[in-house]
């Protein structure tokens, strides 16, 4: 890696030299100027299960968007330029078209990529999990201090009077699959959120080649729980970016290695899943994420309009939200994704 380095920098150093020259950009200038455009995104290294980051930016908080309380300790906020743009771009988007919108983070990649603890992906700066916008009855928004499961009609098992916010995250949805700087190749989530933000996309009219292509990115992950607490976007090997491996791999003993783990935490009280849990899922998650190949047929038509269930009495409005618990954040994490859903406190903020 040393030597590496070293030999760009020499090249660098001849790229500056032939400019202050005045000659004509060589192919190897050009060749360098490559290279510092990978080095200022980052290079991921093998692939999203097996994989590891080098270099890369890191996602900063803003007005806009911020990071998952139960995900902030980790700092697993680095990736490729190309997906931290992505994630800021798309996030700016959302709230220009709704002021009072900040949208939630969870995992990206450790600085460095490789393990995440309790995540099979995340290894090489290409994944992004984005908690979903979350509404009251009266349209106001809610936050949680960590992510939290929907239904197909949009209510929240363990959180009355809290709604999947389908306006918010549709835009968020239609950003997302308009990326020109950063090739999208799948946004896992719970097939009855696909559709409830299909029928919503019709619903309001939305562009017919942008409702394709959500239909098209967005698919429920085989093998998984079913992210329905979360868009989990995943992008692809950036042009040029050797080393970079397309399809996730998995690796070597990594079910002995993932039960392992997860039976330690379980018994050493640290959160985690059951290990008999972990041993179910492994057993049902050799394709570890996304299908084995791109979609094959031409898009998918929108889901037809039908008219949105109307949400049940908003509870949320009428009291309080709880404090927050320390069981909320040592709630226990699958070995995929991101938290379990608890029973707990969700640490909830009505913002106004």
């Amino acid at each position: 890696m040393k030597r590496w380095f070293a030999g760009l920098g020499c090249v660098v150093a001849l790229s500056s030299a032939s400019s202050s020259w005045g000659a004509a950009p060589s192919h190897s200038a050009t060749s360098a100027l490559l290279v510092q455009q990978h080095l200022r995104m980052g290079q991921s290294l093998g692939s999203p299960t097996d994989g590891r980051l080098v270099g890369g930016s890191r996602l900063e908080e803003a007005p806009y968007l911020r990071v998952l309380p139960a995900y902030s300790a980790a700092d697993a906020r680095w990736g490729l330029g190309s997906l931290v743009g992505l994630v800021d771009r798309s996030a700016r988007a959302v709230r220009k078209q709704f002021p009072d919108a900040i949208l939630s983070v969870g995992h990206l990649s450790k600085h460095g990529g490789g393990d995440i603890d309790r995540h099979a992906s995340h290894e090489s700066g290409r994944d992004a999990d984005l908690s979903f916008y979350i509404r009251s009855q009266t349209h106001h928004p809610l936050y949680s201090d960590h992510m939290v499961s929907f239904r197909g009609d949009g209510t929240a098992p363990s959180w009355p009077g809290a709604f999947f916010d389908d306006a918010r995250n549709w835009a968020l949805v239609s950003s997302i699959v308009q990326e020109a700087r950063a090739r999208v190749t799948y946004i896992f989530v719970a097939a009855p959120l696909r559709a409830r933000l299909l029928a919503y996309a019709a619903h309001i009219g939305a562009s017919p080649a942008i409702r394709n292509r959500a239909a098209e990115l967005m698919v429920q992950p085989h093998g998984s729980l079913p992210h329905d607490d979360h868009f989990h976007v995943r992008i692809g090997c950036p042009s040029g970016m050797t080393g970079c491996i397309e399809l996730p791999r998995a690796k070597a003993s990594s079910a002995v290695a993932h039960h392992d783990k997860a039976s330690q935490k379980g018994a050493s009280g640290r959160g985690g899943p059951a290990p008999s849990a972990v041993a179910s899922h492994v057993a049902t998650h050799a394709a570890v994420h996304p299908p084995t190949h791109a979609p094959a047929h031409p898009p998918e038509p929108a889901a037809p309009v039908e008219p949105l269930a109307p949400p049940p009495p908003d509870l949320a409005d009428e009291a309080p939200p709880p404090p927050t618990s320390a069981a909320v954040l040592a709630t226990p994490f699958d070995d995929v994704d991101g938290p379990a859903e608890s029973s707990t406190s969700h640490g909830r903020v009505d913002i106004q």
